[in-house]
């Protein structure tokens, strides 16, 4: 039995919906990545299956005593004093267990009537708080803290002194203590390190519950999901395996669902030009026939283009060395945190500096562009360097300044009309410029960073965290454009598939010190597949037709009489097959748009190939149908 059914769930903000038709089956087995754009209604539809929010469509079904553990992007209070004890204290089941049996303790001391009763309680209790692993417990959220990166130390501190980072592996680990039959995790690596999210991965890999994970992480979902749930254009769209295979998988939909689109408006062209032309003729009848066909038909609709921001990175001329550090220690007042070997940063080079949370990644950014001094050492620019950077907690965007201010802060020299059409680039048009910064989403306001950045011409960006807040369609046109910026790029991020896109080299900071580079692997992990060709602008114009002639002039004679009835049989047969042709290319988009056929990759090949070229002889009978030429029927 299913663990959790969806059928035909709608979900709205207010007044404006935001996904509808999700009909979905989550089986124990399940691993399922929820993926979209920013505000697509990933978090909802998390809240939903939790039971924390009703859909405003349909219905959802859960399994009898289904258990559930929810890990929302916003912790909630603690309610203990320490670490160790708020990790402990998530298994209400077993907090209620043990305070029923230190009261039953209790009245056992002193001997009455109900002694026997309570025994026989305390036994019970005693028996679930152990099957339920209450005697494990602490043993089992001390393992847990540690491998998300919580010392024995921290564990012992009060929640509140933690980092945003430390909470969400203490959230983390209130999740994992659980027990529960499906996880629902939004956002999990958010604020978590690179040895963090790769110990989560393989604890995840090995666990036996059902997922369900809203995250931008592409090589996480790749490593820990099998079946993914797309939200595009408020529709929901079920893929099976890894998020490769859904890369795969979805671009083949995509030009699947175009040809139909296609096919179905040159259909619609073809009657149309049938009807026109016989609608007064001796065919009218055939024609009104053809019309009520066609307003009964249902209709594909045009695939939508994705709506994505559009970056282009300018870099002004430079020498080729553009940074040059000699015997650098960066660090925080006279505290050194991170020992720089000699380092030369060149025009072309993207270096990626990775390490744990806490090794120092920020401050040498910070260092670098002169936000901090060095402990010793020097920094060196080269002739018409200039670097940029991108903060991490983008502090330098003014929470006061509307969308358009914050730009013309930066750049008064654009004008507005010119910030405003940059703006747009960055999906912000209308009104939406006169928003103030603070009253945008953590993605929104990374776009205006962004926006500021690309009316830039530095040569050498220092990108702390640039994928922050960032949706998977905006991380892959960042990549694009930075693989494509002609200057010096130095960047930390804890994004593995940004990481391997981008950089040309990898430095590690480890035990205080930058060490040298891995080169970039050549085929990372859950490299993108090459994207499908683009999609026309607007509809294919109707195909071209010969000029209507009317009916034939009278007097033509037996021979004339008899030519026109040959056309109209030749037309007929032509009309027939291409009736034939449709119904038959009908029938293998429907075997293509399902799933399970590609479980068997030859018997897809072979369905894609008649399919294309069946569609190459459709064409030509359409050709043939309009210029009128029998003999290219024949």
């Amino acid at each position: 039995m299913s663990l959790l059914v969806c059928s035909e769930v709608g979900i709205a903000f207010g007044a404006t919906t935001v996904l509808t038709g999700l009909d979905l089956r989550l089986e124990a087995d399940d691993r399922l990545a929820l993926v979209g754009a920013n505000g697509a209604g990933k978090s909802s539809v998390l809240d939903c299956l939790a039971g924390a929010a009703e859909p405003a469509l349909g219905s959802i079904e859960r399994q009898r005593r289904l258990r559930i553990a929810y890990l929302p992007q916003e912790a909630p209070a603690p309610v203990a004093d320490t670490v160790l004890a708020e990790a402990m204290a998530s298994r209400t089941d077993l907090s209620a267990l043990r305070l029923e049996m230190t009261r039953l303790e209790e009245r056992l001391r002193t001997p009455g009537p109900d002694a026997d009763r309570a025994l026989n309680r305390y036994g019970e209790a005693q028996a679930a708080y152990e099957g339920l692993g209450g005697y494990d417990l602490e043993a089992r959220a001390r393992a847990v803290l540690h491998g998300l990166g919580l010392t024995e130390a921290e564990q012992g501190r009060p929640p509140r002194q933690l980092s945003v980072g430390q909470v969400r592996r203490l959230e983390m680990a209130k999740l994992l203590l659980q027990d529960a039959d499906l996880l629902l995790l939004d956002e999990p690596t958010n604020h978590l390190d690179l040895e963090a999210i790769e110990w989560l991965e393989g604890f995840l890999a090995g666990t036996r519950e059902a997922l369900c994970i809203a995250s931008h992480d592409r090589r996480f979902l790749d490593r820990v999901c099998n079946r993914v749930l797309e939200i595009e254009a408020g529709r929901p769209h079920v893929y099976e395996g890894d998020y490769t295979a859904y890369l795969r998988q979805r671009e083949e939909r995509r030009a699947r669902w175009l040809k139909e689109w296609e096919a179905q408006q040159a259909h619609i062209a073809h009657q149309e030009e049938f009807i026109r032309r016989y609608r007064a003729g001796q065919r009218a009848r055939e024609a009104r026939g053809r019309q009520t066909k066609l307003d009964r038909l249902e209709r594909v609709l045009e695939p939508p283009t994705p709506e994505r921001m559009r970056i282009q990175l300018q870099a002004a001329p430079s020498a080729r060395v553009v940074l040059r550090a000699e015997g650098l220690v960066a660090g925080r007042g006279d505290r050194p945190l991170v020992r720089v070997p000699d380092w030369l940063v060149s025009r072309g080079e993207r270096l990626a500096v990775i390490g744990p949370n806490g090794a120092g990644k920020t401050t040498l950014l910070h260092t670098l562009v002169g936000l901090l001094p060095p402990v010793a050492g020097a920094i060196h620019l080269g002739a018409r360097a200039r670097l940029r950077v991108y903060r991490q907690d983008l502090a330098d965007l003014d929470p006061d300044r509307t969308v358009l201010e914050s730009v013309l802060q930066e750049h008064p020299e654009v004008g507005p009309e010119r910030a405003r059409t940059a703006l747009g680039a960055f999906l912000f048009t209308g009104d939406e410029v006169h928003q103030t910064v603070g009253s945008l989403s953590g993605g929104e306001r990374a776009r205006v960073a962004l926006a500021r950045l690309a009316l830039d011409d530095a040569n050498c960006l220092v990108l702390d965290e640039p994928t922050n807040h960032l949706d998977i369609p905006t991380m892959e046109v960042l990549e694009t454009a930075l693989q494509r910026f002609e200057g010096a790029c130095i960047l930390v991020s804890h994004d593995r598939f940004f990481v391997d896109a981008v950089a040309t080299q990898t430095w590690t900071i480890a035990e205080g010190e930058l060490r040298p580079p891995r080169v970039a692997r050549a085929a990372p992990v859950g490299s993108r597949p090459g994207s499908a060709p683009a999609r026309p602008a607007s509809p294919p114009p109707p195909r071209a037709t010969a000029p209507d002639a009317g009916p034939a002039p009278p007097g033509g004679g037996r021979r004339g009489r008899q030519a026109a009835a040959r056309e109209r049989r030749a037309a007929g047969a032509l009309e027939g097959r291409i009736g034939a042709a449709e119904t038959v290319l009908r029938e293998l988009e429907a075997q293509l748009a399902d799933p399970a056929t590609y479980r068997d990759h030859a018997r897809a090949a072979e369905l894609s190939r008649r399919h294309g070229a069946l569609r190459e002889d459709l064409d030509g009978l359409y050709a043939a149908w309009s210029s009128g030429e029998d003999g290219a029927a024949g």
